[in-house]
This record gives C-alpha cells, sequence and structure tokens, in this order.
C-alpha cells in the first residue's frame, strides 16, 4: 500500500495493470515514480526508481534507511493535530509546518524532517495534491480535515524493506533508462497529456511527451518490455500506433467537481 496519496496514483488501476505484466522480466524500471503503487504491489527483486520530484525521493530514501525515526515525528504531528480543537487551529498548525518546510527546502540537503513533514503535508493538505508555485515551493492549502491517521509503523516498515535492493534517482525521466537490457521491464506512468501537471515546475509539455514516446519507441526495438499510462486522447494514441492500446475507465481522485471524476484512460504496451 502507498504511503502518501499522489495525482494519477495507479491504485485503482492495479488490477488492469497485473493482468498486462510481463509473465517474466529482468530489472524493474519506474522513471515516474509517484506513490509507487504498482512497484509495492510486485515487490521485485531488484528495481530502478526515479521521479523529477526530490522531496519525493528523499522521502523514500529517509524510509529505506531510518523508517523508525520518521514513524516517531509522523506519531507526533499527528498527535498534535489531533489534539486541536477548532478547524481554525488545525489550519494555522498545517500552514505553520507548510511554511517550516518550504524554509527548509532552501537547504542544500534534504533529510529524515523533511521526509516526514513531507508526507504529514500531503495526509492534511487538499486532496494529497502535491503543487508548487512558480519559486517552487509547495502551496496546496489545507485539506481541513478534523482528524488523521497518517500511517502505521508496519506500513512504514514495509515500504522499508520493499526499498532496500532498490536504485533511486532523483532526475529526468531518460536518464533513468539508460543502459537497460533485453528483457528488462519499464513502467512509463508520467504526468497525462492535457491534464494536471503542475507537480513540477515547468510541467510536462507537449515536447516531453513527444520524448518519452521517442524513448519508449527505442527501448521496444532494444527488446524492453515497456507499459505505459496516459490519458484518452488521439494524441497520444498516434505517438504510440502499433502498440497494444487499450482504453479503460478510471475514476479521478482529485478533481474539484466530483461529476468530472469519471473518465478514461489508456493503458500501452509493447509486448
Amino acid at each position: 500500500m502507498p504511503i502518501i496519496k499522489w495525482a494519477g496514483s495507479k491504485r485503482q488501476l492495479l488490477p488492469e495493470l497485473r493482468a498486462r505484466i510481463p509473465h517474466r522480466f529482468g530489472r524493474y524500471i519506474e522513471p515516474f515514480l509517484g506513490s509507487g503503487a504498482l512497484f509495492l504491489d510486485l515487490l521485485p527483486n531488484e528495481a530502478i526508481l526515479n521521479d523529477f520530484n526530490p522531496e519525493l525521493i528523499n522521502m523514500y530514501s529517509c524510509i529505506r534507511e531510518n523508517a523508525d525515526a520518521i514513524y516517531e515525528m509522523l506519531q507526533a504531528y499527528q498527535n498534535d493535530y489531533n489534539a486541536l480543537n477548532s478547524q481554525e487551529e488545525r489550519d494555522q498548525y498545517y500552514y505553520h509546518q507548510r511554511d517550516i518546510f518550504n524554509q527548509r527546502l532552501q537547504n542544500e540537503q534534504l533529510d529524515v524532517v523533511d521526509a516526514s513533514l513531507f508526507i504529514f503535508l500531503n495526509k492534511t493538505c487538499y486532496n494529497g495534491l502535491y503543487r508548487v508555485n512558480t519559486a517552487g515551493l509547495f502551496n496546496t492549502p489545507s485539506g481541513k480535515k478534523r482528524r488523521v491517521s497518517i500511517c502505521s509503523r508496519t506500513q512504514l516498515q514495509r515500504c522499508s524493506d520493499a526499498l532496500q535492493n532498490v536504485l533511486l534517482l532523483n532526475g529526468d525521466f531518460e536518464a533513468a533508462c539508460q543502459n537497460l537490457q533485453a528483457g528488462d521491464f519499464v513502467y512509463f506512468d508520467s504526468p497525462y497529456y492535457d491534464t494536471f501537471d503542475t507537480y513540477q515546475p515547468g510541467g510536462f509539455p507537449e515536447q516531453d511527451h513527444l520524448r518519452l514516446a521517442n524513448l519508449y519507441h527505442q527501448l521496444t526495438d532494444n527488446g524492453v518490455f515497456c507499459l505505459l499510462s496516459n490519458s484518452d486522447t488521439e494524441f497520444i494514441k498516434a505517438l504510440y500506433a502499433g502498440s497494444v492500446i487499450d482504453v479503460v475507465p478510471v475514476k479521478r481522485m482529485i478533481n474539484c467537481n466530483g461529476q468530472q471524476r469519471t473518465g478514461s484512460e489508456v493503458i500501452i504496451k509493447n509486448y
């Protein structure tokens, strides 16, 4: 089970993804990690996990190295938050922690405090949304929750165990896919085309989707298994023409209008 909520998380889509996993593969590579729902479901023996978001990768690195310390910090945040009597007090507490988090982002090196704040803010902000402004600072408002239950020690430890034999990278998706071998398996879950993509400064514009498609086809030519999720649009379908393209129904968990939380996506594979 993922530690955090993330825009575009594939937790609800796991049955569809499981049905399309190669029967046998070498290394597992996920260049857009996010909540890591598929990785935590598959628990592969060897993996390369990457994301452009340094705070996210720091969280996973700290969970791997020091899950107990993070759990103790999260318990303190949870107890403090749940002890407050009014929503005004809870909002003030949230924004105070958000300010601390953003101040700490100016540091050159992230640590377990940043990781713990990252998780706390994810669990208490609006819809678990990680959004940054043009300065790269986290600016998602309070989720106005009366009580929070962040995560259990067991959940953190299971995540820590799963990450022990993993190479964690923080960079561009192309860099995470260098020197792959035939039989390796890559799952691409980039920010979707023509949807919310401001979780990173600069977003994920059309030119990045073109880069991603070129990488997908290069890996296909090299015998690498590729599975990809994206929006159900003619632009995306054209980019991956010649692959197996399945349209699947989904519920979108992050949308201010509940009536717009349904739709369809595509799952694409080259095998």
